[in-house]
Parts: structure tokens; C-alpha cells; sequence
């Protein structure tokens, strides 16, 4: 047995552990998350439960990967996805520290999060040029493109913020997000092949899964914005370090779908006054209404909890299976 496979499988009991024993700890201490008012009505019974539980997820998979590093020497693209990882989870655990200490669902502005996501950005161009300045491959041609300094910065900074708040709106429903993240982070390791990608994602495949034991259905413990920020930085800079930053549209494309139906739901009211969806993002268009139902123009759905993430998770093993045949045609 290699210490990848040893130490990821010991993973997954540890994050359970972990994960429960945090949730019990901030449920004795009453620390929990507030539910946003203009969301469905029977989320409100979720009120109260603990969250940012996605920073046990970063402390344990950041260990793992550290242990590793004794037979798999670290490269500046390790520290890239690291440090990404971390920068990102900092602005989560910002923006989760003033909603739980304000006990309000709001914590950061939409403007302080987009500036902060755009410092880290930044920053992390200018101290990691070397392990981003790669060729990138196109989806569905042969070959590699070369960008300018200008145009891989652009890249840079589309992909970590389209990355976190892709993430972050997913994180809506009860083991949602991190079912995805899982097929998300496969569908990369399936398209990038190199060992830096290996012995960053499987660990944090290995943790998601012990991660779920407690946010399935009903979850015990969030993951919070500090998990959602965490999970997109690192598949931002995993996606970017391997060239495979172009495929993210296909291989997240259920970010791509819950990102797209909140544009989409905003403009379309701004411009008609009217809904395109029963709500956004588009994961809650499925769920089952207990409350009196807004008119909206697509017909909705009305699915138990549990069978919509089920689903979605379905729908983005498909996205994966299209980002391969996209790499192979």
C-alpha cells in the first residue's frame, strides 16, 4: 500500500471524527449559522446549525498533504494550490466570523468579497508566475495555447472568482456542495495526469467523503463560506498549474449552472419585473414549496432535499464525463 493511498483512506475516518466533534463543540457553545430570510421557508429549521466546518477540512487535508511531502517532494505548484487554498479560506472565515457574531446570514458585501477575492488574486499571480505561466489545452482540439502575460492574468483572476463564488452558491443545500466538489476535483485529476495534482486531490477527495458522514442529509455541520472559498481556490489553482483551466466551464459545469441562474434571475427581474426561476440559484428551483409560491416563468419542480442533490450530483458526473471526451476528441 503506497502512503497516498495509507494516509487518504486514514483520512476519511479523521474527518469524520473531526467534523463531530467540532459540530458538538460549537452546539454546546450555541454557535451556529443564520438562515437568510428571502430563502425557502423550511430552511428555517436548519437555524442554529453549526458551520465552518470546511476549516477542519483545510487543517486535516493541509496535514495530509504535509505528511506526504516526506515521498512526494513538493513543488512550487503544491505551494501554489496550498497557499490558494488558504487565501481563500481566510476571506470564508471572514465573512462566516461576522455573520455568526452578528448572528445574521450576511457577513461580508458582494464588493468586499469580489475586492478581497481580487487582492488574493492578485497576489497570487505575482508569487506564483512560474507554476501558472503554463500552456493551456482547449477543449475539443488537440494542442496547447501559449497566453500573454496580460491574458494569463485575466485567466487568473476569472478563474478564482467564477471558481469561489461557483462553489459558494452551491453550497446551498445539505452535502450538495461537497458531492460536487468530489466529481469535480476526479474530473481534474482525470484530465491533468501529474502527480502534484494526485497527491493534492485525493487527500481532499478522501476528506469530502469523510466530510459527508455529517453534512449529508440532515447535516450536522456546514461547511460555511470558509469551505466553499477553500474548495474553490483550490480547484482554481489546481485547474490553473495543470493546464487545464480552459476545461473548468465543462468539468464544474454545475458551478457554471448555479452561477449563471443567479445572473440570469436578476437580470431578467431587473429588465420584466418578472422571475425567470422560482428562486435562485438554481438548485432551490427544484426543491419541494411549503410557502405560498412566487409566480416565475420556467415550470419548477418540487423535489425532496435529498433527491435534488442526489440529482445534481448525477448531472455533474455528466459534465465530467463530457470535460474527458472534450480531452480526447
Amino acid at each position: 500500500m503506497t502512503p497516498l493511498t495509507l494516509v487518504s483512506l486514514a483520512l476519511i475516518p479523521a474527518c469524520a471524527i473531526a467534523s463531530s466533534a467540532a459540530a458538538n463543540l460549537m452546539r454546546a457553545r450555541s454557535v451556529g449559522q443564520s438562515i437568510r430570510p428571502v430563502g425557502p421557508a423550511h430552511h428555517a429549521t436548519k437555524a442554529g446549525t453549526p458551520t465552518m466546518g470546511g476549516g477542519v477540512l483545510l487543517v486535516l487535508w493541509a496535514s495530509a498533504v504535509g505528511i506526504l511531502s516526506a515521498w512526494y517532494p513538493p513543488t512550487r505548484a503544491t505551494a501554489f494550490v496550498l497557499v490558494a487554498g488558504g487565501a481563500f479560506a481566510a476571506i470564508g472565515a471572514a465573512d462566516d466570523l461576522i455573520s455568526v457574531s452578528r448572528r445574521r446570514s450576511m457577513g461580508l458585501s458582494a464588493i468586499a468579497k469580489i475586492g478581497l477575492s481580487t487582492v488574493a488574486a492578485i497576489g497570487l499571480f505575482f508569487a506564483f508566475g512560474d507554476a501558472i505561466t503554463v500552456p493551456m489545452r482547449i477543449p475539443f482540439v488537440t494542442g496547447t495555447i501559449a497566453l500573454p502575460p496580460a491574458a494569463t492574468f485575466a485567466l487568473v483572476w476569472l478563474v478564482f472568482l467564477s471558481t469561489t463564488n461557483g462553489a459558494n452558491l452551491t453550497d446551498g443545500l445539505d452535502g450538495l456542495a461537497a458531492g460536487v466538489v468530489i466529481l469535480v476535483v476526479a474530473g481534474i485529476l482525470l484530465l491533468a495526469r501529474s502527480q502534484e495534482c494526485v497527491v493534492l486531490g485525493i487527500p481532499l477527495v478522501a476528506g469530502l467523503v469523510g466530510f459527508l458522514w455529517i453534512n449529508a442529509h440532515p447535516a450536522g455541520l456546514f461547511l460555511g463560506d470558509v469551505g466553499s472559498f477553500f474548495l474553490g481556490g483550490v480547484i482554481a489553482a489546481l485547474s490553473l498549474s495543470t493546464g487545464v483551466a480552459l476545461f473548468l466551464p465543462i468539468v464544474a459545469g454545475v458551478f457554471v449552472l448555479e452561477v449563471g441562474s443567479v445572473i440570469v434571475q436578476v437580470a431578467i427581474f431587473k429588465m420584466t419585473g418578472r422571475r425567470l426561476f422560482r428562486m435562485s440559484p438554481l438548485h432551490h428551483h427544484f426543491e419541494q414549496a411549503h410557502e405560498q409560491r412566487r409566480e416565475h416563468v420556467l415550470p419548477a419542480f418540487s423535489w425532496p432535499e435529498g433527491k435534488v442533490v442526489v440529482r445534481f450530483w448525477i448531472v455533474q458526473a455528466g459534465f465530467v464525463g463530457l470535460a474527458l471526451l472534450a480531452d480526447r476528441l
